[in-house]
């Protein structure tokens, strides 16, 4: 079904993920070489061949035919416009991509092309292969990610930092354990990949409402040996039993909340007012030479919200009625592949990001200085309770504080003029770099992010 105003040779592109205009801000080459129309044609004539090598293994189909369709599908190349009218009218592209394959063989070995399977059959193994891929390249940049995020854990292991809660200064903490605290839930994100991997990775072979019945008694052995040949596991038929594209959708969503995070606490920290991190990359402004705009923290916080949203449509997708749905399907169409570009993304740009970092040590000290040592105040408190008893001593504190927030003297001189106590800034400094868990945990996280 042709378009009475588009012709074949004009491109449009709606999208940021595949615009020219913002592809080197909200896309990555790399993935989108995994995703685009080429890979989805490759990988449905990589499983067109590989299916008929399987039905020829089961004896379903002859072996000379089989080993044809399989030779001419790994080589045929098929543009995507050419199957665009073909895509219009059925609702999927397969149909079109089978008569191009048939187009390409003789007639005596074309009739066996596509034997008893179905189009979703073809669609979803083919997406399948392609996620694969893809998250070979997440796995990798998420284990580059990892090893930046523990170095830099471990050079700012004694830096002491301002620990915020509700966007307040509340007690000193270690820088390092708070970017250890960035790196732990991406372990568990790369332990999640390991554990889905196995339900998503497998073969789509049902047939025409997921009985294979076309395929006789071979079916099963057929299936197995496609997934076998595909390196996939079996699958029986999933046609409308979407769980682990869901599954999928949901850790790429977390995936980028996770960074997301990080992200807006980068965002944060790079304030004018606080500058305890910045970027040598940052962006400019058109009119304002000072500005070093965080860009790449910025684009963590919206892929994390983009992703966010479109999760909620990925299980909507999973409402199918009877043994297919179409509509259903198209919109996993429309929002998966931007999901998977979108984590894509921000894993590009939490790297770029880390790459470029600059911590600043100078501003965390002088930040711990402000409002006259009242930072302190948990550390004050305890240090105090073990010489008094712990409701005296924070009322003490208390009091102090606020003088110390209205006034010119520091919070210890305070405390010390009220009772008497001396208290060592630099001792408590120490304790609160290595008191309690932090030494603890923060070895754990980086034990398991691997050796230095």
């Amino acid at each position: 079904m042709s378009h009475p105003i588009l012709s074949e040779t004009m491109m449009f592109s709606i999208s940021p993920f595949d615009s020219s205009l913002f592809r080197e801000l909200l896309s990555d080459s790399e993935a989108a070489r995994l995703l685009g129309d080429e890979a989805r044609i490759s990988a449905m004539l990589t499983t067109e061949g590989e299916l008929a090598l399987a039905q020829a293994d089961c004896g379903l189909i002859p072996r000379d035919a089989a080993e044809a369709i399989a030779r001419t599908a790994a080589t045929l190349t098929v543009p995507a416009i050419k199957l665009a009218s073909g895509t219009g009218a059925a609702g999927v592209p397969v149909p079109a991509l089978v008569r191009a394959l048939k187009q390409a063989l003789p007639e005596e070995q074309a009739r066996w092309v596509h034997f008893g399977a179905t189009s979703q059959d073809i669609v979803d193994t083919a997406l399948v292969l392609n996620c694969r891929a893809l998250l070979m390249l997440f796995e990798q940049r998420l284990a580059n990610l990892i090893s930046s995020l523990a170095a830099l854990a471990r050079t700012h292991r004694h830096t002491l930092t301002a620990g915020r809660t509700r966007t307040q200064q509340a007690v000193p903490m270690n820088f390092g354990f708070k970017v250890a605290n960035w790196l732990a839930p991406l372990l568990r994100q790369q332990e999640r990949l390991q554990q889905l991997k196995p339900r998503l990775l497998k073969v789509q072979l049902a047939g025409a409402v997921g009985t294979l019945a076309a395929m006789g008694e071979q079916a099963p052995r057929i299936a197995e040996r496609l997934a076998e040949r595909l390196a996939l596991a079996p699958g029986r038929n999933w046609h409308t039993q979407r769980d682990s594209l869901v599954e999928l959708a949901d850790w790429l969503s977390m995936t980028t909340g996770v960074l997301g995070k990080m992200g807006q606490d980068w965002l944060w920290l790079s304030q004018t007012e606080v500058g305890e991190v910045t970027f040598s990359n940052g962006g400019g402004s058109s009119t304002m030479p000072q500005k070093c705009n965080p860009v790449n923290a910025e684009m963590l916080v919206a892929m994390a919200r983009h992703n966010a949203g479109l999760t909620g449509q990925m299980h909507q997708a999973m409402l199918q009625e009877h043994e297919r749905s179409g509509s259903a399907w198209a919109q996993e169409w429309l929002v998966l592949p931007t999901m998977l570009m979108a984590t894509a993304v921000g894993l590009h740009h939490a790297q770029e990001a880390l790459d470029h970092l600059v911590v600043n040590t100078g501003r965390m000290q002088a930040n711990l200085e402000l409002h006259n040592g009242v930072i302190f105040a948990e550390a004050a408190t305890f240090a105090l309770a073990r010489h008094m008893p712990r409701d005296q001593a924070a009322d003490l504190v208390k009091a102090a504080c606020q003088q110390a927030l209205t006034g010119q003297q520091h919070l210890f001189e305070l405390i010390r003029e009220q009772c008497g106590h001396q208290l060592d800034l630099a001792q408590l400094q120490q304790h609160l770099l290595e008191g309690g868990a932090t030494l603890a945990w923060f070895d754990d996280i980086l034990n398991a992010a691997g050796p230095a």
